[in-house]
């Protein structure tokens, strides 16, 4: 544990998808702006927008690693 932070329990396959998918983007970006990092940095943050959701909220019909949603811990009665 590491600052409260349950290292154990991080879905590292998603963490590692996510990661492949905002170089993937980053990489999309700069070769579409031509060098103009601005204009990458904004192409890049919309491909990955379009695909975290389409990769956490289309409805697929077979196994990927989705973010699961986490509720507010409440305490103990």
């Amino acid at each position: 544990m590491i600052g409260g932070l349950d290292l154990s329990s991080v879905n590292w396959l998603f963490v590692g998808l996510m990661t492949a998918l905002a170089f993937i983007t980053a990489l999309i970006g700069t070769f579409i702006a031509f060098r103009n990092h601005f204009l990458g940095a904004i192409i890049a943050a919309i491909l990955f927008g379009i695909g975290f959701v389409a990769w956490n909220y289309y409805p697929h019909s077979f196994g990927l690693p989705i973010l699961k949603s986490v509720g507010l811990d409440t305490p103990a009665s």
